[in-house]
């Protein structure tokens, strides 16, 4: 690929301003909490031993048990859904706090024994060169200070039949970004938050996450606008290049898996346990096989709390399959250990940087940590945020734009983007490897980071080469 590509200058009026993305102040789109507190859920999520329970549902008796446990905290109790690795998802008739949802948990699991785990189904939120013609404002691709050295990246790969998944609030059919859209699913199961209907389903298509005052669990904001989060996120990670349109994408012949789990209010840890287990090949309960198995996956969301279980299962089941799972360290500008699912065992953890390659002053930090990226800052001006694809409608889809973000959500695609390049140049590359190349291989922050900010900021080019040497 012709790396010597022209940087023309950008037209302005595409760009729109995401100001403080995770300002608990903010209301509407691009003003969105993207790191929050645990936040109260109405499920719960049991898992029983294999074996013990029939295929698609817990036992009369087990039911009865829960519902009887249920009743003594002064809620109802039904059985939704089974989950990928066997556990049920229980749905309660109101919502409780992550505190009360453990009590419950507990007194399940001290009422039978061979409970293998019980915990809260908690709820996450997202966490905001080429002849494209708007490729001069990715100063995140090219620049010395805060780039990832994309361009020189290219010389050897660009990320050609690795499939990258995306687990966010789904992706729309952007012009700039569609050529290298695979199907995808839509994978969240209840329809208030779905909003287009029904459950479960082929149509992986973001319906916009827009709410109003008092129809969220966990009225945080008040109010939001879509966010399209999972088209902006698609596009760092592969946008189309050399198309004469917008941007380009750190891996720009990757294909993106779009699974749609984020939805009006959030999104639930069971849908997107699933959406994990299912992309990296496993399987799921009435869910028809992934003829196109993902090996990198993508998870810009999250919220506080410790790593379930459901989370650790799918995401260790998924390394073992050997797809790279990157997800976002959050923006509480404290330590990551306390954001999920950032802090899961065998997570390439993205905290982010700003375009002179220091760390963001909303980043998470800390020893869970693995890596920085570009995840840029915007309060000196709207060009320092990440710029990427998205679309200009305030609740349902309307025309392509461009905007820039600022956010770890940002800064994760950038590591899934350059994983696939690495796997693309090398396919033989174990999930451990590619981790492991992507701290060798990065660079230095150009500021202090006392608190820890894992191996530096990813050198796109630097990995590729190690990817291309290893053995």
């Amino acid at each position: 690929m012709n790396t010597n590509f022209g940087r023309k200058l950008a037209v302005a009026s595409l760009i729109a301003s995401l100001c403080a993305a995770w300002s608990p102040a903010a209301s509407a789109r691009g003003h969105r909490l993207e790191t929050v507190p645990e936040l109260a859920t109405s499920r719960l999520i049991v898992k029983y031993p294999a074996g013990t329970t029939p295929v698609t549902e817990p036992t009369p008796i087990s039911l009865s048990q829960a519902r009887a446990i249920a009743a003594k905290m002064g809620i109802s109790l039904k059985h939704l859904r089974r989950m990928a690795r066997g556990a049920d998802v229980y749905e309660l008739s109101s919502p409780v706090l992550p505190a009360k949802m453990r009590e419950m948990a507990l007194l399940l699991m001290a009422a039978d024994s061979s409970i293998e785990y019980a915990e809260p189904d908690a709820l996450m939120l997202p966490m905001a060169a080429a002849n494209d013609p708007l490729s001069a404002e990715q100063w995140n691709l090219f620049e010395p200070a805060g780039g990832i050295r994309a361009e020189e990246a290219w010389a050897g790969s660009v990320g050609s039949g690795v499939v990258v998944a995306v687990i966010d609030t789904g992706v729309l059919q952007h012009a700039d970004l569609s050529a290298n859209l695979l199907a995808g699913r839509d994978f969240i199961s209840g329809r208030p938050i779905a909003r287009d209907g029904d459950g479960r389903d082929t149509n992986a298509a973001d319906q916009g996450d827009w709410y109003r005052q008092g129809q969220c669990l966990n009225d945080l904001l008040g109010r939001s606008d879509s966010s399209w989060h999972g088209t902006h996120v698609a596009g760092t990670i592969a946008a189309v290049a050399n198309n004469g349109l917008g941007v380009t994408g750190v891996a720009p012949g990757a294909k993106v898996l779009p699974l749609r789990a984020l939805g009006k209010c959030g999104g639930y840890t069971s849908d997107i346990a699933d959406a994990i287990e299912w992309a990296s090949g496993g399987s799921v309960p009435g869910v028809p096989a992934n003829l196109t198995p993902a090996r990198v996956i993508n998870v810009s969301l999250g919220a506080q709390g410790a790593c379930s279980r459901s989370y650790q299962t799918a995401i260790s089941d998924a390394r073992e399959r050997g797809s790279v799972v990157v997800a976002a360290a959050g923006n509480g500008s404290t330590d990551a250990r306390g954001y999920t699912p950032a802090n899961c065992q065998g997570v390439i953890a993205v905290g982010a940087s700003d375009r002179h390659g220091k760390r963001a002053y909303y980043s998470n930090f800390g020893s869970k940590v693995d890596v920085m990226a570009p995840g840029g800052d915007m309060r000196a001006a709207e060009g320092n945020g990440i710029l990427s694809t998205l679309n200009a409608g305030t609740m349902r889809p309307g025309a392509d734009i461009y905007r820039n973000y600022q956010g770890t959500s940002m800064a994760a695609p950038h590591v899934a983007g350059v994983a696939a390049l690495m796997l693309a140049k090398n396919p033989a590359l174990t999930a451990v490897q590619v981790e492991a190349l992507l701290k060798l291989t990065a660079r230095p922050l150009s500021g202090p980071c006392k608190q820890g900010c894992g191996a530096g900021i990813v050198d796109a080019a630097a990995a590729v080469g190690a990817a291309a040497a290893a053995r």
